[in-house]
């Protein structure tokens, strides 16, 4: 059985960094859709992010049974946190 893949946050828009007009104080988790042993299919939305004037929807970037999830409604998303483990293949 292969091993569970990781579903991390995404890189922001370099133009978050530039300006900061978007992103200020970084981005928080206001919603987690997933749960351990949830199906997801490739790009569903597995979480909702919010800047101070931004909410973005984050996807999934594969499909399969949700291992374990990382994060939290309240928690900081810097780029690159582990968001989720999904076991490809089982959607």
């Amino acid at each position: 059985m292969p091993a569970p893949v990781e579903v991390r946050s995404p890189l922001w828009p370099v133009c978050w960094k530039s300006c900061g007009n978007c992103a200020g104080e970084g981005a928080f988790v206001t919603e987690v859709l997933i749960a351990p042993g949830d199906v997801v299919r490739f790009n569903q939305t597995i979480l909702r992010t919010e800047t101070s004037k931004v909410s973005t929807d984050v996807p999934t970037s594969v499909a399969g049974r949700v291992v374990s999830v990382h994060v939290q409604v309240g928690d900081a998303l810097p780029e690159d946190t582990l968001i989720a483990m999904i076991e490809r293949g089982t959607a």
